[in-house]
């Protein structure tokens, strides 16, 4: 009941309204048909209703009032007509069926057919996989069995060919000449004998029992003719007039290998070897060095001697040629203290030892600092050419030092003969400065071995530059008073005094030597002592006080040109490629200069207040005492005169000073010229007292302005500043 009710509910309604006619059911069976009356349950039908209440078909049948069972009938015959139809197609296209049937069945042959081969190339790819499943495993096999097979090769190849002797080697050792092609045999020899000593496998193997004598053999050979070689080249240098930087460069580096050779394979002869050449190159350096210095030694001029002291006198002597010798002498002692040219040498550090036969040919002398300078930079190029050398061709740097022992021995050893005979301090102080600077170079050569020479020159040095800086400091302490003249002229010890300094300013002014500016300060106290107790031996202190006016002059000017030289002057050369510092005074050379300026600033100023006391007597008394009374009532009042010093006191002394002025500046011109003999002196004294002069004239002029009516009046007929400011030009300018 619910499938027909169901496929009742679902025929189209359109069909039901379009159908026969209900009465028409002529092709229609139904078949045997229960027509009982027998209760049929209703249980469900109501909830199936409701299920299918919304459904269209069943809404349409029910809203056009259509019995169902009527519409059943119909919808059954549809179905049967469509039945009919689709048989009829069916029948229609029954060709094209069995065409397709037998297509169908083609296919599937086909498909069998290509089941089968597909079948069977499964198979065979399963077979494949198989084979390359063992392919592989025969590949890793073999991989394995090569990877052996190469390594034993490699290993046994390595040994064969190390431990065979092929006949090229033989021959190349045996009979070859030493070339450059022998280095090759010497190679592969020092290759099979390096790895025979360093194989314990090697050495306990039969092939080894075979060829050890032949290599041994090879061994001795070849060591044999090394050393023939090299000795032969070694012993060319003992040649005269051999020039072994050449012979080193060109010849002996060029077979180095012969040296490694015998280094690793015949230490003896290695030994050898290096031992004559330290004999060799030891009594060739220092007989080269020790002619050098003999020949050398013919060019020293001598600059000072053991007499040469700031303080010794003059020899005793007397009358007109006595006067002259002793200036002579002075004035040739002062020189021996002077730097003057000399330290040009700094700036040269560079240039090419000396040739001595040249020069002396040309009848040249020079002071020793030039000569050491020559004898060391030829000692430092020899010294950095055979370092390198040894370096390379012994790769140690102990060779050279034993070889070149003699040579620095002769080189010392003359120079500390030299310095026991040398008084010349400004001459050390050169050549102290020069060993600093040939130290620099070293270090920026990189070149270590000559620092310990080096530093003993200059313990060599500096004691005995110590040794004569006491001698002359001694000379000054020691010098005695009374046999100084009463002679205000320049004395030789402030000439000789001022040289030597200024000399040594210099010299210290671009390396700041504490213990230096110490002993120039000891000998500034030591002269400038000296100095006063001499002018304290004058019977008149006016000439004790033109002695040190003259000899301060002397002193300042000196010291004050000696640093404008040195200011003006390049730094002394350093090192290759490092930048020179400027040249600048130190505070040893201000304080010295200060120290002399400021003495002679007040000795000139007695001098000058004397001077003027005796020209200009009262006019100073009247200005000092005025001023002292004014100072002692507070300061002089405008408009009053201050009592007992006012313009009727001050009258006298102004007319005095107009009268007599000109004739008095010109006597204090002609004394002071007379006391001061050297004209440089006696005008800046003579500025001095025209200037102080013109200081006590305006002080007194000031005074009257302060005196009021009077001293204005005063000031009408007095003289005027500018007439005494044009005389003082015109003094200056004389």
């Amino acid at each position: 009941m619910s499938a027909a009710l169901q496929a009742f509910l679902t025929a189209d309604v359109a069909d039901v309204s379009d159908g026969d006619e209900p009465g028409d059911v002529s092709d229609l069976t139904l078949g045997d048909l229960d027509i009982t009356t027998a209760d049929i349950g209703l249980k469900g039908v109501e909830e199936q209703i409701e299920h299918f209440a919304e459904h269209e078909v069943l809404r349409a049948i029910l809203d056009q009032g259509c019995d169902p069972k009527e519409y059943g009938r119909q919808y059954e015959a549809k179905l049967r007509q469509a039945e009919l139809e689709s048989i009829q197609d069916y029948i229609t296209e029954s060709d094209n069926l069995v065409i397709l049937h037998s297509q169908i069945s083609s296919c599937d042959q086909i498909l069998a057919t290509m089941e089968e081969m597909l079948g069977k190339f499964q198979g065979d790819l399963g077979n494949i996989s198989t084979e390359i499943r063992s392919l592989q495993e025969q590949s890793q096999s073999m991989s394995v069995k090569l990877k052996n097979r190469k390594g034993t090769e490699q290993k046994l190849g390595s040994f064969i060919e190390n431990v065979a002797i092929p006949p090229a080697l033989v021959e190349g050792i045996m009979a070859s000449e030493v070339d450059e092609g022998f280095h090759e045999h010497l190679l592969a020899l020092h290759k099979k004998l390096e790895f025979l000593e360093s194989n314990e496998t090697a050495q306990s193997s039969a092939s080894f029992r075979d060829v050890a004598p032949e290599l041994e053999r090879l061994r001795v050979r070849a060591i044999g003719k090394a050393r023939d070689y090299l000795m032969t080249r070694i012993y060319a240098l003992r040649k005269p007039k051999t020039n072994i930087q050449i012979l080193q460069q060109n010849v002996l580096l060029k077979y180095k290998y012969l040296v490694t050779f015998l280094r690793m394979h015949g230490k003896e002869v290695f030994l050898e070897l290096r031992a004559a050449y330290v004999d060799t190159l030891s009594r060739v350096l220092s007989s080269h060095f020790r002619a050098y210095l003999t020949a050398i030694e013919r060019l020293q001029e001598d600059v000072a001697s053991a007499s040469d002291v700031i303080g010794s006198a003059a020899a005793s002597s007397t009358g007109v040629m006595a006067m002259f010798a002793r200036a002579t002498q002075a004035h040739e002692k002062a020189d021996v203290f002077a730097l003057g040219e000399r330290a040009a040498i700094l700036h040269h550090l560079d240039q090419a030892a000396l040739i001595p036969h040249v020069l002396e040919a040309q009848n040249k002398k020079f002071p020793f600092e030039v000569l050491f300078r020559s004898v060391h930079k030829l000692l430092m190029d020899t010294a950095t050419s055979e370092y390198l050398f040894c370096c390379e061709f012994f790769q140690e740097d102990a060779v050279f030092h034993e070889l070149f022992a003699a040579t620095l021995t002769v080189v010392e050893s003359s120079l500390a003969a030299t310095l026991q005979d040398m008084y010349d301090m400004v001459g050390l102080l050169l050549m102290i400065r020069i060993n600093y600077h040939h130290q620099l170079i070293m270090n920026k050569r990189r070149i270590p071995c000559l620092d310990g020479a080096l530093d003993r020159i200059n313990l060599m040095l500096w004691p005995r530059f110590k040794s004569l800086f006491d001698l002359q400091l001694a000379s000054i302490k020691n010098y005695n008073p009374g046999s100084f003249s009463e002679d205000v002229k320049l004395h030789f010890i402030t000439q000789r005094y001022a040289q030597l300094t200024a000399s040594l300013l210099q010299l210290n002014a671009d390396y700041q030597d504490g213990q230096l500016d110490h002993n120039i300060d000891r000998m500034r106290y030591a002269a400038m002592d000296l100095l006063l107790k001499l002018s304290r031996t004058f019977s008149k202190k006016k000439l004790g006080t033109i002695f040190l006016i003259i000899n301060f002059t002397h002193v300042v000017t000196v010291l004050r040109e000696a640093s404008s030289r040195q200011q003006a002057a390049p730094a002394p050369q350093a090192a290759a490629g490092a930048a020179a510092p400027a040249s600048q005074p130190n505070a040893t050379g201000n304080e010295t200069i200060k120290e002399f300026d400021d003495q002679l600033v007040t000795c000139t100023a007695m001098y000058v207040e004397d001077q003027l006391g005796g020209h200009f007597g009262d006019l100073i008394t009247f200005v000092k005492k005025a001023e002292a009374a004014a100072k002692q009532k507070g300061g002089a009042l405008e408009g009053r005169p201050i009592p007992g010093y006012g313009p009727a006191e001050a009258a006298p002394i102004v007319k005095d000073f107009a009268a007599k002025w000109t004739a008095a500046v010109e006597a204090l011109h002609k004394d002071t010229m007379k006391d001061f003999k050297n004209g440089v002196w006696g005008r800046e004294v003579i500025k001095a007292a025209m200037t102080q002069l013109l200081l006590y004239y305006t002080r007194l002029l000031e005074l009257l302005k302060k005196a009021g009516p009077e001293g204005a009046a005063l000031l009408r007929d007095a003289v005027t500043v500018p007439s005494i400011m044009y005389e003082i030009k015109r003094y200056n300018r004389a």
